[in-house]
């Protein structure tokens, strides 16, 4: 473990704190291998074979969590069944994002998945913030080597991030929107959940062209321009740009109130003279935008 890195158990429950961003580059053969291998022994006993223990569960999570929050991605790569991939993605994490401190305290194992918290301390320039969120990852038995790895997806980092996205801390690319509807009442994806990905859309359709300025943010870029980024993090606020929309909020509230009557349900109010949407509202309220996306027609009552 590097300088300015320390661990400890505490009463049973572990947690990490690490400050400092430099660490050394990622060793590749270490990475395919995954540090277990003896090249100079010929009698290596058979790998192990069956179901994770309770105990290979607990102590890989610890471990993981460890060369996470110390930055060490050698190291925690090399505790998953994909460390070519791992490693990078955990330097990227702490370099990108603009990492400079981190405390992550693992939760009770539920059969091989153990939650975890992250309270990670972000810094850039003259700005630093608090960020927490929890994630969780699972434990598998390495199908080679026979060892307890953490299985490896992005999601491990933070449960929003993808294969395709990057953490990234900065100016934003583009200045928030606030988004009001046609009589300048403002839209909130708090109070109109099923607006969420609308405004995330308007944000990357028009927050260039609005009156704003950019604020710092922390969020996962999604590396395709037909994705919006996803936001997590403001640092320091920007001055958003306003924009009108067709959106009636009346009609909003009363769509909302409507879907959530039924198990999956979804609703676009259109008005019939001008072609204006009026309200969107989908229950399941995700970032996917059924009632403006979805490609099955409505039943008709």
């Amino acid at each position: 473990m590097r300088s300015g890195a320390k661990a400890a158990i505490v009463g049973g429950v572990f947690a990490v704190v690490a400050s400092g961003v430099g660490y050394g580059g990622y060793n590749l053969w270490n990475g395919i291998t995954g540090g277990d291998t003896d090249l100079g022994s010929q009698s290596a006993p058979a790998p192990k074979t069956g179901p994770v223990t309770a105990e290979e569960v607990s102590a890989t999570a610890k471990d993981f969590l460890a060369a996470w929050a110390a930055g060490e991605p050698e190291r925690a790569g090399r505790l998953t069944n994909d460390p070519v991939t791992a490693g990078p993605a955990v330097a990227a994490y702490r370099e990108g994002a603009s990492v400079s401190k981190a405390v992550i305290t693992p939760g009770t194992p539920v059969g091989t998945k153990v939650p975890f918290t992250v309270r990670a301390t972000i810094s850039y320039e003259d700005v630093s913030k608090e960020w927490s969120y929890a994630s969780e990852l699972t434990v598998v038995r390495g199908q080679t080597t026979g060892r307890p790895l953490v299985k490896w997806q992005p999601s491990v980092l933070h449960p929003k991030l993808t294969a395709a996205g990057t953490l990234r801390t900065g100016v934003a690319k583009t200045a928030e929107v606030k988004a009001v509807d046609h009589d300048g009442v403002e839209l909130t994806a708090e109070k109109y959940p099923s607006l969420r990905p609308v405004l995330a859309e308007l944000r990357k359709r028009y927050g260039s062209k609005v009156d704003g300025t950019a604020g710092v943010e922390t969020w996962i870029d999604s590396g395709s321009e037909n994705v919006p980024d996803t936001p997590l993090l403001v640092l320091r606020k920007g001055k958003p740009g306003t924009l009108r929309t067709t959106i009636d909020a009346g009609v909003q509230a009363a769509a909302e109130k409507a879907v959530k009557g039924f198990g999956q349900a979804s609703v676009a109010a259109i008005e019939p003279s001008t072609g204006a949407i009026r309200a969107v509202a989908n229950n399941p309220a995700t970032e996917f935008n059924t009632a403006l996306m979805g490609q099955q027609a409505p039943a008709r009552r």
